[in-house]
C-alpha cells in the first residue's frame, strides 16, 4: 500500500506503519501515529520478523479502506 505522497506503508493487524528505514537485510516501520510507540521489523520482502512496543490507539480501520 501507498501513502497519499507515494510513500510505502505497511499494514499489520489493521494498524498502519511507515518505513523508518532500511537496511541490507532489514525493514525498520514505525506507526503511523506519530505518538505511538509501536514498530515492526520486515525483511525485504516485507515479510514480518518482529514487532515492538504498543499501540497507544485504537485500529485504523477506516485509514485502510
Amino acid at each position: 500500500m501507498n501513502a497519499n505522497k507515494g510513500k510505502p506503508l505497511l499494514v499489520a493487524d489493521e494498524y498502519t506503519f511507515k518505513l523508518n528505514k532500511a537496511t541490507t537485510t532489514t525493514k525498520y516501520w514505525i506507526c503511523t501515529i506519530n505518538v505511538c510507540a509501536a514498530k515492526v521489523h520486515t525483511d525485504l520482502t516485507n515479510l514480518l520478523m518482529k514487532t515492538a512496543g504498543n499501540h497507544s490507539h485504537l485500529p485504523e480501520k477506516e485509514k485502510i479502506e
